[in-house]
């Protein structure tokens, strides 16, 4: 198989995210760390966009930088042409755990980011409904956390970081605490959302397959201080079957990421 050229970068009047010479250092007893060094990428309006790398490589980093957690050092971020200097409410974020409130039914764990924003909540109890409808859990609003499998957690944790309308999701390792099979139920659900929906989605993973499956580009990052060294573009037609991983073009993507790791020195 010939793997496609990477895309051009985005403009900067199309891009949904664009950051610039983005490095990160943190003062530590023994010094300064370079976490993340000149990053340089730009990501467009409605895309799925992952980063893998080795552990400790700032994949984490860049994300609670881009939900405005942490300043950079160095460089600069825009978000549709505004800079990022703080959190925002047009940035919804989902963690490797769900973190629900067990006290709070479902439906009012999905409504938290309308009352914190202060948001209509008349209107946002609708939204949130219509999502809970989009994730396999109409009939569960009712339910507490305690009463739902991970999987159905993580569901809800996906509809909250939806209901005020972000301009874009940041996922940490959403999955990475499921079995393998609710794993991969989950990639699906997730393309499915992504597809009726068209948010811009970046993901953390440790998995390349996962990368691979969910993406339209995959951000191969090297270790600390992390780099981009490889920005492979997914060209594989939507909407993709768990079948699609057994096809000689998935595997293909695969092997070329996972060799960057066995030149340099694996990954998670």
């Amino acid at each position: 198989m010939t793997l496609p050229k990477p895309l051009a970068p985005a403009t900067e009047k199309g891009a949904a995210i664009s950051i610039r010479a983005m490095s990160k250092r943190y003062t530590t007893r023994e010094g300064d760390l370079l976490a993340v060094d000149q990053m340089d990428v730009e990501i467009a309006h409605g895309s799925f966009v992952a980063i893998v790398g080795p552990s400790g490589c700032g994949k984490s980093t860049v994300l609670k930088i881009l939900a405005g957690l942490q300043p950079v050092s160095t460089g600069a971020i825009a978000m549709r042409g505004t800079p990022l200097t703080g959190p925002r409410g047009d940035i919804g974020i989902v963690f490797q755990s769900p973190v629900l409130f067990p006290w709070r039914s479902v439906l009012d764990n999905v409504m938290l980011p309308i009352l914190v924003l202060g948001l209509n909540k008349e209107q946002g109890r609708k939204v949130a409904r219509d999502l809970l409808s989009l994730v396999g859990l109409k009939d569960f609003e009712s339910r507490y956390p305690w009463e739902l499998s991970g999987g159905m957690q993580q569901r809800v944790a996906i509809a909250r970081s939806l209901v005020n309308d972000p301009t874009l999701l940041l996922m940490d390792e959403p999955f990475g605490a499921l079995d393998a099979m609710t794993r991969e139920h989950m990639n699906v659900e997730l393309q499915r959302i992504w597809m009726e929906r068209r948010k811009t989605v970046l993901l953390i993973t440790h998995s390349i397959a996962e990368a691979v499956f969910l993406a339209d580009r995959v951000l191969v990052m090297s270790a600390r201080p992390g780099r981009i060294i490889d920005d492979v573009v997914i060209d594989l037609p939507r909407p993709r079957p768990l079948e699609a991983m057994n096809s000689p073009e998935f595997g293909a993507y695969v092997a070329r990421i996972r060799t960057l790791f066995q030149l340099r020195g694996g990954v998670d």
